[in-house]
């Protein structure tokens, strides 16, 4: 496989994990333990993995099950994934996501918040 330079990252190879939606995280946003597992086995020396849409805010989340960024726990849960994955010699991005229109599930109407379109009346 040929190596490849990414600005100032270099890649082993141009074999690159894309963000896959998983929905494996519990209700609150945490990501579970497993993701370590399922990260780091696709990972590679000096290969590169996206993670899969991770959510900025609750009103951000498009779906249950997706993992979030924007709690103090969430983000600890994430750094045995990480550190997983680094343990393998692959880099990792975080894939920041916000659902748009779409994001209208069970947190939002607990909430009482609702997306509204700019043309909304």
């Amino acid at each position: 496989m040929t190596p490849y330079k990414m600005g100032h990252l270099e890649l082993s190879h141009r074999v690159v994990l894309a963000p896959m939606t998983r929905c494996r995280a519990d209700r609150s946003g945490v990501p579970q333990p497993h993701a370590a597992v399922y990260y780091s086995q696709r990972a590679t020396r000096g290969g590169l993995l996206i993670t899969e849409g991770t959510s900025v805010s609750p009103t951000a989340q498009g779906f249950p099950g997706s993992p979030g960024i924007w709690t103090p726990e969430q983000v600890a849960a994430w750094k045995p994934i990480v550190d997983a994955v680094h343990r393998k010699g692959a880099l990792f991005f975080c894939q920041i996501a916000h659902a748009g229109r779409a994001s209208t599930n069970g947190t939002l109407l607990r909430e009482r918040k609702f997306s509204i379109s700019s043309s909304f009346e």
